[in-house]
C-alpha cells in the first residue's frame, strides 16, 4: 500500500480546506472554533495518512470533517449541560437564601442518590469527567477502554443523572 505523501497531504489541504471550513463553521457559528477543528481534520488525515488511498479521500475527508463536528458538538452539549444542571451545586457564595440553600442541598442529594445508581464503570467514567474534569482520552486510558466507549458511558449517565434528577423534583413538587 502507497502512503500518502507530504505533497500529497498539502495537495488535499488546499483541495478541501474552504469546503471543510466552510461546512464546519455552519455547524459551529463561530469562526476561531471552525478554525480549529478545519485544523483538527487535516491533522486527523495526516495522522491516518498510511491507509490513505486516493481513490477514497474524499470520503475520508467528508467522515473526518462530519465526525470532528460532531465530537466537537458531543463535547459541547455535554459540557452546556454539566454547567447548567450543576451550576448550583458549586456556587456557594450565588446561594443567599435559606430556600436557595434548602434546594442546593436537595440537589446534591439527589445527585448523589442517581450516580449510585449507575453501573460501576460508568460511575466511574462519569466521576472522573465531572468531578476530576478529566479527558476521554485519559478516562478510556485509566479505565481500559476506548475513547468511543468513554463518550457512550457518560452520553448515558448524564442522561440518566439529569432524567433521575428531574424525577426527583417532579415527583416532591406533585
Amino acid at each position: 500500500m502507497e502512503i500518502f505523501t507530504e505533497s500529497q497531504f498539502s495537495a488535499c489541504y488546499i483541495h478541501y480546506r474552504r469546503r471543510v471550513r466552510g461546512y464546519i463553521l455552519s455547524r459551529v457559528s463561530d469562526r476561531e472554533e471552525a478554525e480549529d477543528l478545519t485544523q483538527d481534520v487535516f491533522e486527523n488525515i495526516w495522522r491516518c495518512r498510511e491507509g490513505v488511498r486516493k481513490e477514497t479521500l474524499h470520503n475520508l475527508v467528508y467522515t473526518v470533517m462530519r465526525n470532528t463536528v460532531i465530537d466537537y458538538l458531543r463535547r459541547r452539549y455535554m459540557k452546556k449541560d454539566r454547567m447548567d444542571i450543576y451550576t448550583c451545586c458549586e456556587e456557594e457564595e450565588g446561594r443567599n437564601t435559606v430556600e436557595e440553600d434548602y434546594y442546593y442541598k436537595e440537589l446534591r442529594v439527589a445527585h448523589r442518590k442517581m450516580v449510585k445508581q449507575l453501573s460501576e464503570k460508568r460511575r466511574q467514567a462519569y466521576l472522573l469527567y465531572f468531578y476530576r474534569g478529566m479527558s476521554y482520552a485519559s478516562i478510556a486510558d485509566r479505565l481500559s477502554v476506548s475513547e468511543r466507549t468513554v463518550g457512550g458511558h457518560l452520553v448515558s449517565a448524564f442522561r440518566t443523572v439529569r432524567l433521575g434528577v428531574d424525577g426527583i423534583y417532579r415527583y416532591k413538587a406533585g
